[in-house]
């Protein structure tokens, strides 16, 4: 994996629309940079590229980047470009389409067709080459219309996020394969995030697991987290959820008090000024003694007893 991280703050101002030119190109995308806006041009990018899976954040003061036809002729091969717009806005231009990316907003454009996208503004996005294929099998619409965007929504919208947070910038180097499984898990969330399938019908039974499973961990402090509220958010059935968790040989209900007794443990840990009955409600739990009596069972001591060992 080859990942870089650039900036160009020590670069003269001459210098700095061909230095981002370069990185953009051999990290993301052929792009030249055709146009800057009137104050000096600043811009910070951080991405990771293997093979055909490229992935980068970056923020950037006004500019216009044009980008020409990849791989003429061939549709299987090169990728599409799916940016995340954090902040600013981006005007996009590809043959007849024509829109406004808004903050909070997700394209997905044909990256092997010519196209123009203009920040007018300071920009933030999170931007992600992904194969052509592995989309294309997914949302079979782009095959037609070769872009799309809309805002993500939906209990896996937060999820889809994370991925691209850990997809351009993870705490740790990613192998070949962790980089590949983190693609089709992005490409299977954002066929459900963008509304064409439930979680139910995603053929990778696998996928299903882990994104359930997130979901339920994220919410587990939620006092009112049950598994119907889990069934209706995810629009699966009440039955799938309880199989999905008897897969991994628990339940519900354990499953929930462990990863709630897990966030306990760590607020105990970490903040030493809140009482314990706090830590009990804000970790879900409704009734301080049974909190006590589940700590003390999972852990061997009094949550009180756990906090002093910690210090």
């Amino acid at each position: 994996m080859q990942e870089t991280t650039a900036t160009t703050t020590s670069i003269a101002n001459v210098d700095r629309s061909e230095l981002w030119r370069e990185v953009v190109c051999s990290m993301i995308h052929d792009v030249e940079v055709a146009q800057m806006g009137q104050e000096a041009f600043a811009a910070q990018i951080h991405a990771r590229r293997h093979s055909g899976i490229a992935c980068a954040s970056f923020w950037s003061r006004p500019h216009e980047l044009r980008c020409g036809r990849e791989y003429p002729g061939d549709t299987s091969e090169g990728g599409y470009l799916v940016s995340w717009q954090l902040a600013g806005n981006a005007h996009v231009t590809q043959g007849y389409m024509e829109f406004e990316q808004l903050p909070g907003t997700l394209a997905i454009i044909d990256g092997r067709r010519p196209m123009r996208v203009v920040f007018p503004h300071e920009v933030r996005r999170i931007i992600a080459k992904l194969p052509a294929r592995t989309l294309e099998d997914r949302i079979p619409s782009l095959l037609g219309g070769h872009c799309m965007a809309f805002t993500p929504s939906g209990p896996f919208a937060k999820i889809l996020k994370e991925y691209f947070d850990e997809l351009s910038r993870g705490p740790t180097p990613l192998l070949s394969s962790e980089m590949e499984l983190l693609v089709a898990n992005i490409a299977n969330l954002l066929k459900i995030t963008a509304g064409q399938e439930s979680i139910a019908a995603c053929e990778s039974k696998e996928f299903r697991r882990q994104a359930m499973l997130r979901f339920i961990r994220q919410n587990a402090c939620d006092p009112h987290l049950s598994v119907e509220s889990v069934a209706s958010h995810l629009n699966v059935s009440r039955r799938l959820v309880q199989q999905t968790l008897r897969e991994i040989e628990t339940s519900f209900t354990s499953f929930i008090t462990e990863e709630r007794l897990q966030s306990a443990a760590s607020k105990l840990e970490h903040a030493p000024d809140l009482p314990v009955s706090r830590v009990a409600y804000a970790c879900g739990f409704n009734d301080v003694s049974h909190f006590n009596h589940l700590f003390k069972r999972r852990f061997g001591v009094p949550p009180s007893d756990y906090r002093r060992s910690r210090r």
